[in-house]
């Protein structure tokens, strides 16, 4: 029997299109496969949430936020490896991230070979 490895799918929730557009590009130009979603309840509502392998996603959205989607899917039992994104330094938002399983905060702007670096190891770490 030949082991079959999910292809990796690589989501970005934010709710600023631009910046949404920026990420999905950054991506995208570095050969990874992604979609975007411009809210959390977009994306709870896809099918990408059974085939997403990493999850990009800002703290602070309209509606849910990116900490209250990290407790929704430990709450349904998904496991995704999330890289949270911030233009607020509340060094208590990013202590609940890291205690809601975020394996990286980052303050906006966001190093693009330091975000890149973080969902490559997001993505060894899922296979």
């Amino acid at each position: 029997m030949i082991a079959m490895t999910k292809p990796s799918l690589v989501v970005c929730v934010e709710d600023d299109e631009p910046v949404r557009d920026a990420l999905r590009g950054l991506l995208r130009a570095s050969g990874i496969n992604a979609a975007s979603f411009a809210s959390a309840e977009e994306f709870l509502d896809s099918d990408e949430l059974q085939t997403a392998t990493c999850l990009v996603t800002d703290i602070q959205l309209g509606g849910i936020s990116g900490l209250d989607l990290l407790d929704r899917l430990a709450g349904m039992s998904v496991v995704i490896p999330s890289i949270l994104i911030t233009a607020h330094t509340d060094v208590a938002a990013g202590d609940r991230a890291r205690s809601s399983g975020a394996m990286k905060v980052f303050l906006k702007p966001v190093s693009p070979s330091e975000l890149l670096q973080a969902v490559r190891t997001a993505l060894a770490n899922a296979s």
